[in-house]
């Protein structure tokens, strides 16, 4: 297991503007990442090279800086938009292409698994089944496209908003789970943990995690006070990290241990936003010692 971060560590800053991935990955390299998740949200800015009809070559420009620092990508995260209340409408068109180029991204850049959101019927009430099959139904072409690639859809557990009465579909380990295990294909379609999301639905790491087991492919590690996702660094909120590296010991994970902290740093001028990055690996190192930990106990 290696410490990993999102590319979007430096990407946040006051205001809606956003840095460069360029910048994140020559920052994340020179403190010492050598593994890194490409964080393909950047195709949501209007503005992103990712819309335009060079897009492949920008993607390959990014294996090229990425290569020149001898990074590696473990995984991606596809762009993400609320799929049931924009079904049929000229935004979801946008965004279903923008995913598309993001899971044949995510093979150019020689990731493995690309990591996305389930989304809920809301007008479903509480009747999760529905939410079920309409993800069976929406994600069909979207794993079929990853498998021609060679790469793998992780689907992440999601929350329940903090003062909403409604529920939320893959809040729920257990749901998402049992969606995962839906589609039959075990080398194609996985799970990615959120840590934050688990703890803002009652935290249970470890129990989570033995739960899930084997469907482990990705993990985004992250902290919160459990009231708000706010993608801190851990050991600035409410985690149990001993537990909950237990329980990634206990759940054979394969992968690499990967930090999702956008929020942590994005105060800090350009000029600061490696001390974020340089304190990050720091707390990955007892992450990891806490994990090795785990393991030798069992």
């Amino acid at each position: 297991m290696e410490i990993s971060t999102s590319t979007n560590i430096c990407a946040f800053q006051r205001g809606r503007e956003r840095l460069p991935v360029e910048f994140s990955i020559e920052t994340c390299a020179k403190a010492g990442y050598r593994v890194l998740d490409i964080n393909f949200c950047m195709a949501m800015n209007p503005e992103s090279p990712l819309r335009g009809p060079d897009w492949e070559d920008y993607v390959r420009s990014i294996g090229d800086l990425a290569a020149q620092y001898g990074i590696r990508f473990n995984q991606s995260h596809l762009p993400y938009y609320d799929v049931w209340a924009k079904r049929d409408t000229p935004d979801a068109r946008i965004m279903e292409e923008l995913i598309r180029r993001s899971i044949r991204g995510t093979a150019l850049l020689g990731a493995r698994w690309a990591v996305t959101h389930p989304f809920t019927v809301w007008d479903a009430g509480q009747d999760m089944a529905l939410s079920k099959r309409a993800n069976l139904q929406y994600y069909a072409p979207h794993v079929e496209l990853a498998r021609q690639c060679g790469v793998g859809i992780a689907l992440e557990n999601d929350f329940e908003y903090q003062g909403s009465l409604r529920r939320v579909y893959c809040a729920s380990v257990y749901e998402l789970m049992d969606l995962c295990d839906a589609f039959g294909d075990p080398e194609h379609v996985g799970i990615c943990y959120d840590f934050g999301h688990a703890n803002l639905t009652g935290g249970s790491h470890r129990q989570n995690l033995n739960a899930i087991g084997k469907r482990l492919k990705a993990v985004h590690v992250q902290d919160n006070h459990g009231q708000s996702d706010e993608h801190l660094l851990p050991f600035f909120g409410s985690i149990d990290w001993e537990q909950a590296m237990l329980g990634l010991a206990e759940s054979d994970y394969t992968g690499d241990l990967t930090f999702e902290i956008q929020e942590y740093g994005r105060y800090l001028p350009r000029d600061m936003k490696h001390l974020a990055v340089e304190q990050s690996l720091a707390v990955g190192e007892r992450l990891l010692t806490l994990w090795k930990k785990g393991a030798e106990s069992m």
